[in-house]
């Protein structure tokens, strides 16, 4: 056996008691510590092996470079510390918070366990005179959804009241005046002045629920100042309410908290005395491309080890060893809670993948998937939809909105929440929260990788992932929204023909099960008729009952944790026929689709997926096929939109002969760019649509006689549904009373529906979509130069719907 080996193995089954050591993931060794007598059940269930920095040490023991061969853990909940035992080890205040309103805890997760045990120790103040006994700073293996938020945030809060308490009683020992008093203002006057912990996290979301997990934690301290620094809400109001309270703790994203720390020096003033910073999901955060912005916050602080700094990743990869050997002290402590042996997703959630035959199943066997999971999980289904850009999300949504009703074993009591970085700050902390907080029993989240990760939905029964997303571990972290702390749960997995690759290169190591469409409409059905046969008998002999307005009025208040029911049953009478009727109602619904939302998810999906063509191992032509399959056969167009030879260059299709087959099979290459007006044509108070008139050169805009791409004038009504007066155009009212995409536009924008053109290919100047008028829902085949809409990021309003 080698040394290695040896190691180990000693680490799995030796028992240690946990200390704090100066572990290192950097050519760090092994040092085996004596096991000592204690009270506490996780110490004495768990082996523990940490890293400790000695050089004697590493004259002893090999170096191994394995961190997920470090610790092992247990996960079972009997033997975990309860939070109980945390007395004297934590201030009452937040012990009373832990054990009674609002968290009602009981036992640690693993996580918990881990690094509660820690305290009081490891919330003591900095020192320089005389250096700790233990290290400071925390580098934490741990996945998402377990617990790993409060793990952080009491020895935060720690941390802070001790630093209070220890201002406080330097100027009462001062003797210049009455000590209670004079401690109380020196408390606030540093609260005021001194950040005490920068938390980081790499979503609005996830940053929004650890901030009101803090404001929890603290409602029993007087005074205690939680500060939310994300995008999308104002600036002012967040810098007014920091400027005006404690400066406590800051739960920032690393854009909005590096422009702060950048355009106003006092802010940066009190961050630059920082005590502790927390990366959480640090992983996403690297991912996501923010380790120069990190860096740079970091330039605001204090250096290690004078900050303390903890570091919480799902993975560690030499990136996060990268951003750990910048930020965290060279004696700071590895603590894993992910055993070498565990599977990257819970071995308890059934997967299946599905490869359809054709595009045109995509929506119908998404629908049949919901329905199912509201037959199997009655009066408790709560699925997530998860799509792979923006667009398509916001498309999907609106066809399950217009669909559930009809469609669905609960019919109207179906409520459908859309949640993508489209929305705003606003919405999508609304919708986040009345989703989070739905207990009606059908209820189903529409969303792009916004939700994909850290932010905690309970009761999740199914995760349904519509394309591929952008990483096998994006998979992973989709699927663990569902079957959360031990709960039931389910994954499944829709592809196209031409995605089955992923499935292959990228989940070889997840046990995936295939799926069938026949299989799965069914099932559906033999549940279906099973219900419409006896529905006493379906729900176990009493009919379910629909949840009252007033009871789901509540539940988006989030002030309730039960559901009153109505005496109206929850499902339909006869669910078989509707089941049946799928495909028939989505074909004649996007039979009255305007053109141009499809058409702009029908770009999305071609700028994703280009960028994907390594990971399903095929070419970029087989994707442009893929992506025209699907508008015409899932989209329902009559036929794929054209496309500029400008776009397509851009997507990497100048091969002559790749052109040349593009064109032959209908993508046309026109005169000149749809983009590309000369002068500033704006909107025409004519009803018209578009830039200015077009005589048949195709392209969004001008007036539709004889043809022309999408836009111009509806002859024939339409657009998924037609407006109350009759005309044609969207269902939902615009906000100043116009047609189009949100009516009027501003022109200050960049880009997108809504938004002022920012240097089209024309001659540069800025063009703006003022989008009032009416759209004809005919698709000539004329020329559409995509180029400014394939971006995800294009500028959709929040109230867009293409019905």
């Amino acid at each position: 056996m080698s040394s290695s080996a040896f190691w180990t193995r000693l680490a799995r089954t030796a028992l240690v008691r946990p200390r704090l050591g100066a572990p290192s993931i950097f050519r760090r060794s092994f040092v085996l510590l004596a096991a000592k007598p204690t009270s506490n059940a996780v110490l004495r269930s768990i082996p523990l092996i940490h890293r400790h920095q000695s050089s004697a040490a590493s004259a002893l023991v090999p170096t191994s470079e394995d961190l997920s061969e470090d610790v092992e853990v247990t996960d079972n909940e009997e033997k975990l510390p309860e939070f109980a035992s945390l007395q004297g080890s934590v201030d009452p205040r937040v012990l009373r918070a832990l054990t009674g309103n609002p968290f009602n805890l009981t036992t640690m997760s693993v996580v918990q366990a881990q690094v509660l045990p820690l305290l009081p120790g490891l919330a003591e103040p900095y020192d320089a005179e005389n250096a700790p006994e233990h290290p400071r700073d925390l580098l934490v293996r741990a996945k998402t959804g377990t617990g790993k938020t409060l793990g952080f945030l009491i020895p935060v809060v720690e941390a802070r009241l001790k630093t209070l308490a220890a201002q406080g009683k330097q100027a009462a020992d001062s003797g210049l005046g009455p000590s209670k008093s004079l401690a109380e203002a020196a408390r606030r006057r540093f609260a005021k002045s001194h950040t005490g912990a920068v938390i980081i996290s790499p979503t609005r979301e996830l940053a929004t629920q650890i901030a009101q997990e803090a404001n929890k934690l603290v409602r029993n301290i007087e005074g205690f100042g939680v500060h939310l620094l994300v995008g999308g809400e104002s600036k002012g109001g967040q810098l007014g309410g920091f400027r005006r309270n404690a400066h406590d703790i800051i739960v920032a994203t690393p854009g909005r908290l590096k422009d702060i720390l950048d355009s106003c020096p006092d802010i940066a003033e009190s961050v630059s005395h920082t005590q502790t910073l927390v990366l959480d999901e640090a992983d996403s955060l690297l991912d996501m491309g923010f380790q120069p912005d990190l860096l740079a916050i970091q330039e605001y602080m204090p250096k290690s080890p004078e900050r303390q700094t903890f570091l919480f990743s799902a993975t560690i990869s030499r990136a996060i060893r990268d951003i750990a050997r910048a930020s965290l002290a060279k004696r700071h402590t590895y603590i894993n809670c992910v055993s070498s042996d565990h599977s990257p997703v819970h071995a308890h959630i059934p997967q299946y993948h599905t490869v359809l035959p054709s595009a045109e199943h995509q929506i119908p066997h998404v629908l049949r998937s919901l329905a199912h999971d509201q037959l199997i999980h009655p009066g408790k289904s709560k699925s997530i939809v998860f799509l792979p850009t923006t667009k398509m999300t916001m498309l999907f949504a609106e066809i399950l909105k217009n669909l559930s009703p009809n469609l669905l074993p609960a019919g109207a009591h179906t409520t459908v929440y859309e949640l993508h970085s489209k929305k705003s700050m606003e919405s999508r902390t609304r919708a986040s929260n009345r989703f989070r907080n739905d207990v009606s029993g059908a209820s189903i989240l529409i969303t792009s990788d916004v939700s994909a990760r850290g932010v905690d939905y309970p009761g999740v029964s199914r995760v349904i992932q519509v394309g591929i997303p952008s990483t096998g571990e994006q998979y992973i972290h989709r699927v663990g929204r569902t079957g959360r702390a031990g709960t039931q749960g389910r994954g499944d997995l829709v592809l196209l023909p031409w995605e089955r690759g992923f499935v292959t290169n990228q989940l070889s190591q997840v046990e995936l099960k295939p799926l069938t469409v026949q299989d799965l409409t069914t099932e559906t059905l033999e549940l279906a008729k099973a219900h419409d046969d006896d529905p006493a008998t379906f729900f176990g002999g009493q009919i379910l009952k629909a949840p009252t307005r007033s009871s789901m009025q509540n539940s988006r208040s989030m002030s309730f944790r039960k559901q009153q029911r109505t005496s109206e049953a929850l499902f339909r009478l006869s669910i078989a026929p509707l089941i049946d009727d799928i495909p028939r109602a989505v074909t004649e619904l996007l039979a009255s689709a305007d053109p141009e939302p499809i058409g702009e998810t029908f770009t999305s999906l071609l700028g994703y997926y280009i960028g994907k063509i390594n990971e399903l191992k095929i070419r970029k032509t087989e994707v442009l096929d893929g992506c025209k399959d699907w508008v015409v056969q899932a989209g329902g167009m009559a036929e794929p939109p054209s496309l500029s030879k400008a776009f397509l260059d851009k997507l990497g299709f100048g091969n002559m002969d790749a052109m040349n087959r593009v064109r032959r099979d209908g993508f046309r290459e026109p005169q000149r760019s749809s983009w590309a007006f000369k002068g500033r044509e704006n909107f025409r108070g004519d009803g018209e649509r578009g830039f200015g008139q077009r005589d048949g050169g195709g392209g969004f805009g001008g007036r539709r006689e004889g043809g022309g791409s999408f836009g111009g004038r509806r002859e024939e009504g339409g657009s998924f549904g037609r407006r109350r007066d009759g005309e044609g155009g969207f269902s939902r009212p615009r906000r100043d009373g116009d047609g189009g995409f949100g009516g009027a536009r501003q022109r200050d924008g960049d880009g997108g529906f809504g938004r002022g053109r920012r240097d089209g290919p024309g001659d540069g100047k800025k063009q703006h979509w003022q989008g009032r008028g009416r759209v004809n829902n005919k698709n000539s085949g004329k020329s559409w130069d995509a180029a400014k809409n394939s971006q995800d990021d294009g500028g959709f309003k929040d109230h867009w719907n293409p019905f």
